[in-house]
């Protein structure tokens, strides 16, 4: 055993020597699955992907059933249109802030069961899709004015005004819940793009312990403006 052990390190030597940065692996036993590991595709993004499709799915469907089929059974209103833009749209950023606070789901505190080691290992992967998903939340946001139903719920509205003889439908309440909501949210995309970079190795290998640890206490406020 001893000499094993003295093999080993001699081996590491050697290959420090040589300007390679030698990684135990394990003993001659764990050969066929280190042949395997350059075959694996993503093996570490496996289960994020398929909780955020599962939550995509269950909050696509909430947001189908309430937005599109609620009101066509109700009132035979037809707004089938809004599937491809708005009730996406709704759906990216419930399932990127619910993707970001599984992040935080008994980490701080107390310790992880057995059972959840493997979602432990996989907080990058949730947090770098919560990332992802809230990008193109903003990029359909963005997009939204542009569609043709936006135009023509516009210019309905002003006919109807018109119409009404009214002069002015500034809704003080309104307009500030909306400069609100705008506000937050460039403020949390800007966090958790922050938080995005520093995840790549370059960046963390270039961060000490305190700086890398002051920009994670950032999360617990980035969720805060994703909630407000």
């Amino acid at each position: 055993m001893r000499f094993l052990i003295w093999a080993r390190q001699q081996i590491m030597e050697l290959a420090r020597l040589l300007h390679f940065r030698p990684v135990d692996m394990g003993p001659l036993s764990s050969s066929r699955d280190i042949e395997n590991m350059p075959l694996r595709l993503f093996p570490g993004w496996r289960g994020p992907v398929l909780a955020a499709v599962a939550l995509s799915i269950f909050f696509f469907s909430y947001s189908f059933v309430r937005d599109v089929i609620h009101p066509y059974v109700k009132s035979k209103q037809s707004d089938f249109y809004k599937i491809p833009m708005e009730v996406v749209n709704r759906t990216l950023p419930s399932v990127a802030i619910t993707l970001l606070a599984l992040l935080f789901y008994g980490t701080k505190y107390r310790q992880f069961p057995s059972w959840l080691e493997g979602w432990l290992r996989s907080r990058k992967q949730l947090g770098l899709l919560s990332f992802f998903l809230a990008a193109v939340h903003v990029l359909y946001s963005l997009c939204l004015p542009m569609r043709r139903s936006e135009r023509y719920l516009l210019l309905n509205t002003a006919y109807q005004q018109v119409h009404a003889e009214v002069e002015s439908t500034w809704n003080e309440e309104e307009v500030w819940r909306v400069e609100m909501y705008v506000s937050f949210g460039v403020m949390s995309l800007g966090l958790l793009s922050l938080l995005a970079v520093t995840s790549l190795p370059s960046v963390h290998s270039a961060l000490n312990w305190r700086e890398f640890s002051f920009i994670q206490v950032m999360q617990p406020f980035e969720k805060k403006c994703n909630m407000l």
